[in-house]
Parts: structure tokens; sequence; C-alpha cells
């Protein structure tokens, strides 16, 4: 059933659709519905354009946001000598749905902006990113106006603000906070006299995105998101600080909590045995897929410890459960199962309950929903603990290797 934990909105009546497939086909019908489902789900796209001129940081932000290094498998390409005269999409290493389109230059000569222009269908992007170096410039004013008109929420960002920093502090009477004013001030005007309404600039960096103005910029994309894009990007979101881990919660609550709904829909079919066995595939699923989805799966955090100069030894010291690392298997949920009392509560009657018709269907429900609640939402705890211990270790070592001088930048 590992098809139905791809997805982070499974809804009842989903879960109905399992039920009514497994009266009608047993476990074929179930597996039926959830190949079905994850075709769905396959075709829910979340498209972030990632637009700018050449040199501006475009693709460097994009692997930022994707969490990958610049030679990595499925990275965008990153340099001042622009390539391409197509928009190139990269997908997310695990929520492939989750794609950026990194937009060509369009201040290159290569590049006809006004065929461009007129040529784009700006409706097929969720959101736009428009990246700048310096100031934002005509072509920069002229993908506002079209996104504008096209109804489709952008976000103005200043990139490379950790160069200009280091540049301007050199400066006699270097005050950060008033640059940063003149700086965004200087961005707005532009933009205002372009005809933008309201803009609003974010400067970031694209080595540590938890500083400046990228958690910001962060949390009014989301304010603008729909419930299924927010937790899709939330969770997308690398780890590079604890913020950051903690703002996958809500996200992974919410796909526990679909996940449960099934799980309590199918726990209401009268079969003897059926909605703890189901009980038990979906625990065992729900935990592979947050491990995923918080960086603590073997080729994670392999990757993580190369990136740091380190062992996965290392990464996981002071972690105090064993068990996120190792296998799940069926017996390694019903061992969590045991040490959990108010799981162990709630499943003690339901083998005898499960021959009791109507009794037996309600009690198979909420017991079912509660016990893959209680168990997901226990394990999400400790793997978001044991996550923040893992960052903690690997901002240690990147800071002890040598030659490192800015440490820890994220995955």
């Amino acid at each position: 059933m590992a098809g139905v934990l791809s997805n982070l909105y499974y809804s009842a009546q989903d879960a109905k659709d399992l039920a009514d497939a497994y009266r009608r086909e047993g476990e074929k019908g179930l597996q039926s519905v959830i190949q079905s489902k994850s075709k769905q789900f396959a075709n829910v796209q979340f498209r972030i354009a990632v637009m700018g001129e050449s040199g501006a940081g475009k693709s460097t932000l994009i692997n930022a946001l994707l969490g990958l290094d610049e030679a990595e498998g499925g990275a965008a390409t990153t340099g001042y000598q622009e390539t391409s005269t197509v928009i190139t999409p990269y997908s997310h290493p695990t929520l492939r749905n989750v794609r950026y389109y990194d937009f060509p230059g369009l201040n290159t000569p290569r590049f006809p902006v006004k065929k461009f222009m007129k040529e784009t269908n700006f409706s097929q992007c969720d959101l736009a990113i428009i990246v700048t170096g310096s100031r934002f410039t005509e072509n920069d004013q002229l993908l506002a106006k079209a996104l504008e008109k096209a109804g489709k929420p952008f976000y103005l960002v200043r990139s490379k603000i950790d160069d200009t920093v280091r540049a301007e502090s050199r400066k006699k009477g270097y005050n950060q906070e008033e640059m940063f004013l003149r700086m965004r001030e200087q961005c707005i005007s532009s933009l205002k006299a372009a005809g933008i309404q309201e803009p609003r600039v974010f400067f970031y960096s694209a080595f540590d995105l938890d500083k400046y103005d990228f958690p910001k910029l962060k949390e009014t994309m989301v304010s603008n998101l729909s419930e299924v894009q927010r937790n899709l990007f939330l969770v997308s979101l690398p780890n590079t600080s604890e913020a950051a881990i903690d703002s996958k919660r809500d996200a992974l609550r919410h796909f526990i909590q679909s996940v449960a709904i099934a799980s309590g829909v199918i726990g209401a079919v009268p079969v003897p045995g059926l909605s703890l066995a189901c009980d038990l595939a979906l625990i065992g699923s729900g935990i592979l897929f947050i491990r995923k989805e918080l960086g603590l799966d073997d080729r994670s955090l392999d990757k993580l410890a190369q990136t740091v100069g380190t062992s996965v030894t290392v990464l996981r010291k002071d972690t105090k459960q064993e068990w996120v690392f190792g296998e799940i298997t069926r017996e390694q949920v019903i061992l969590l199962l045991q040490r959990s009392t108010a799981a162990l509560a709630l499943t003690a009657a339901e083998p005898f309950l499960d021959f009791v018709p109507i009794l037996g269907s309600f009690f198979g429900a909420t017991t079912s929903f509660g016990v893959t609640l209680v168990m997901l939402t226990n394990s999400l705890d400790v793997m978001m603990e044991t996550a923040k211990i893992v960052l903690k270790n690997a901002k240690a070592a990147a800071s002890e290797a040598p030659g490192n001088v800015a440490g820890y930048r994220g995955p």
C-alpha cells in the first residue's frame, strides 16, 4: 500500500473507495484503487518559475531549494555563461511533482525577449520568483507585468546579498540596516515606476537560506498557496535549520491525519483481522515516508555525510532512537505498538470486537484511526527531534572541516 503514502492529501472519499473495492475484490481491489490514486497524484504539479537575467543566481537558488549540490545529478547548471534558450524543468529529488522551471537569462543576445513574452503561457506556472543580482531591470519589469496580467503571484528577490554585505562591510561607517533600507528602496522605486502594484523585495543568500529575508519570503509564499501546495512546498525544503525542520511539522501532521482517516474507514469493514493488518501496513509505510522527507533515510544521510566531510556514525551521534535508522518491518511496527500504552489500549479489544457486526465496525473504525494517528504522531515527534540532532552534528562537522570557514550551509 505504499502508493497511498506518496499522497499528502489522501481524502476520506479515497478511503471509502478503498473499502468498497475491498468488499468487491479483496486485496486485488485495494491495489487497483491505490494504483489509480497514485496516477492521479503524479498528475498534480506544483510549478515554480524562476526568472531573471543571466548571472542573477537563478540556478543557484533552484539548487538551494532542491537541496542539491551543483555537481549532483538533477541539479540546475550554474555559471555566468547562458547556454540555453529554453525553459528547463528541475524536479525535487523525492517529491517529483514539485518542479522548478529555470528560465533563460533575458539579457542575452541569443534570447528574443519580445517573442518570448508573446509566446510564453505564464498561466502554466503556479507562482514565480524573479531574481536579480543588483537592481531590477527593464526585463525584470516586463516579467513582473506579464505575471501580474496573468494573475499569478510573483516574488522579487535580490540574490547574492552575502557578497554585498562582505564588500560593503569593509567601508568606513558601514551600517547594515541602513544599507538594506537603501537597497530595498531602490528596488521598490524602480518597480513602482514600471507600474507594479505594491512590490515587495526580499534579500537572500542561496548559501544560507535561513538568513536575511528568506524566512519572510517563505512565509509570504506559503500564505498564498492552497493547502496541498503549502504542504508540498514546506516538506520539499531542505533541513537547513531547526526552524526549517519545525516548519515541516504541520504538513506532515496533515499527511498523518489523512492516513489515519484512510485507516479508520478501512477499519470499519467488518472482516476479522483486516483493520489491524491494514494499520500495520499504513503505519510502516507512513514511518518510511516521514523518515525520507526529514532526511533520515540512508541515501540522505550518506549524501549529508559526504557534503560536510564526516561519517554517518558521527551524524547519528547522541540520537536516542536507533529504530529510526533501521529497517521498518511489520515486526518492528508491532514492537513500536507494544511500547505505546495508548496504542495498546486501543488495539486490545479489537480482535474480539471484530466478530460483533455493528459494534465491531464502529470500534474497528475508531481504533484504527486512533492507533494510526497515535503511532505516526509519536514517530513524527521522535524523528523531528532526531533530525535536529543530525543537523547539529552536521553543522559541527562542517565547522571543524579543514578549510571550511563558512560552516554548514544545508544539504
